[in-house]
């Protein structure tokens, strides 16, 4: 597959540096003509190291920095100065509301190489992206995903490159503004659009459902990808076919968590944009954007609801209509098929085959909690034995996911695993948990409260939840499947999903920690 974000970046940087002078003339440097930056900056360490404050000043730039300014593209770091173009858009035009600590070249450096080192594979596009020269908005999108789940010590600036991320976002849609002006080359021009459509996918990974703003991100997005998708496509050519698979893949899930009407067009409007209708991707998203479709506008509960409200509405099962039914029974039908297809365990697929399980399980909690009016509150809310044995099974199956596999990250996998907890704990709460039930959602819930991001976060929101949930529990009590028929027999003849699609990973036996966690996976 073809490498991207190298050419252009950097002729682009070099063309800036050669012969353009930064706006700001301010460094300390150009006030101290006797000095060599060299010498100045020495001092600085060792000012810095032994407590004495900087040099006063009484001007704009008189602020004590604990390391060195983007105040020139003539940086310590060489690899770094491919950065100053983005930087200086940045710092100029996405800034206002944050701190001048943003921009330290110590901290950049960190967290520039931290994504790299770091930031696992997109299962959209699997091949490892290197961006030896970001555009602006990228840049914004790797500096937030790199801080937010970075160290303590860095975890503490994501708030404030959330809002660069947010400001340049929106001057997309601002005319003439410096983030949405496009080079004249076409070539450049793809480039460009490439990485920013891409900065705003990774920024829709990390804020999916946590923001309803996403929606109008990815619709942002998907308009870059109509305007430049260049007419001819071939072996040397940008990945556009992956980049609107990932695009779509963003707008399902985010879609999926607020049970809303996906914007991105499960066929893509351009051939060339097309992928395989065999493709496992293209199968999994077609269900989801049709089953998503059918049941928007209903005013049904969401999940994302569970997590925002101490009171979610919850839904008659009445208002389920039999073709509702059909159009539910025909999903998991449908999954089951494609766990058949794709879920095929061998020596050389193993991963994906992980992966693909993985997918199925979340998705199996999703359809059922689409289906059974018991997500908004209840398991054992107007329901029969039979669905609440299915959704508590299939909830489960999904809490367990997370005892070996320590690549999960996404949101959305992060939030339906939640929601299955509390589902957990709801079937613990009513006597029909298992012993190792609670021992299972404190796993999950550890993992979360591990994460060092900042206020407000979506591990925070997620772990506060299900410990106020578990905190509520009175006297746990175990059953067996029995334990929901009176009578003492069980009949899983009905359930909407094939029983025996769980049955094989239920012991989870077979993952591992070194999974590389993919969107959608």
């Amino acid at each position: 597959m073809p490498k991207v974000f190298e050419n252009w970046g950097a002729m682009r940087a070099a063309a800036y540096t050669e012969g353009h002078t930064p706006g700001d003339s301010c460094h300390r440097a150009e006030r101290l003509p006797h000095l060599s930056e060299a010498i100045f900056r020495r001092l600085q360490r060792l000012e810095h190291h032994v407590g004495l404050t900087a040099f006063e000043d009484n001007g704009p730039s008189a602020e004590a920095h604990d390391g060195t300014m983007f105040e020139s593209p003539e940086t310590e770091d060489s690899s770094l100065r491919p950065l100053w173009p983005a930087i200086q858009v940045l710092k100029h035009s996405c800034s206002t509301g944050t701190g001048s600590t943003l921009w330290e070249e110590r901290l950049v450096k960190q967290l520039w190489l931290s994504f790299h080192d770091t930031m696992l594979g997109l299962h959209f596009l699997p091949s490892k992206q290197t961006f030896s020269s970001p555009t602006p908005l990228m840049l914004a999108a790797m500096l937030y995903c790199s801080s937010m789940r970075g160290s303590e010590h860095v975890v503490v600036h994501a708030s404030e490159y959330f809002t660069v991320l947010c400001n340049a976002i929106s001057q997309l849609c601002m005319p003439a503004s410096e983030i949405g002006k496009v080079p004249k080359d076409p070539g450049a021009a793809e480039e460009w659009a490439f990485q920013t459509i891409l900065g705003i996918i990774l920024a829709g990974l990390l804020r999916e459902g946590v923001i309803k703003e996403t929606g109008i991100w990815i619709s942002v997005a998907y308009r870059l990808i109509l305007e430049h998708c260049p007419p001819h496509i071939d072996e040397r050519s940008l990945e556009w076919q992956r980049l609107f698979t990932g695009l779509q893949i963003v707008d399902l899930e985010h879609a999926s968590i607020h049970l809303s009407c996906p914007v991105i067009p499960i066929e893509a409007p351009f051939p060339r944009l097309r992928i395989s209708q065999q493709d496992q991707l293209y199968r999994l998203s077609r269900m989801m954007h049709t089953g998503l479709t059918h049941f928007t506008g209903r005013r049904l509960p969401t999940i994302w609801a569970s997590f925002t409200s101490d009171h979610p509405v919850t839904s008659d099962s009445t208002t389920f209509s039999g073709v509702d039914a059909a159009v539910i029974r025909d999903w998991a039908r449908q999954l089951d098929d494609w766990l058949v297809e794709f879920g095929a365990r061998n020596e050389e697929a193993s991963d994906q085959s992980n992966l693909t399980f993985r997918q199925y399980v979340l998705h199996r909690v999703l359809v059922l909690s689409i289906y059974l009016p018991a997500r908004g509150s209840d398991l054992f809310s107007n329901t029969t034995p039979k669905e609440q044995h299915e959704l508590l099974v299939s909830a489960r199956a999904a809490v367990r996911l997370q005892l070996l596999d320590t690549s999960i990250w996404s949101n959305f996998d992060l939030i339906i695993i939640t929601w299955a907890a509390l589902i957990v704990i709801q079937g613990v709460d009513g006597g029909v948990g298992e012993p190792d039930d609670l021992e299972h959602v404190r796993v999950h819930l550890g993992r979360l409260q591990e994460a060092h991001e900042h206020s407000c976060n979506l591990h925070g929101l997620l772990a506060n939840r299900l410990e106020t949930k578990l905190q509520g529990l009175t006297t746990p009590q175990f059953g067996d499947a029995m334990s929901f028929e009176p009578d003492g027999t069980f009949d899983t003849s009905w359930y909407i999903f094939n029983q025996s699609s769980l049955d094989v990973g239920l012991d989870m036996s077979f993952l591992d920690g070194t999974m590389q966690h993919t969107a959608m996976s």
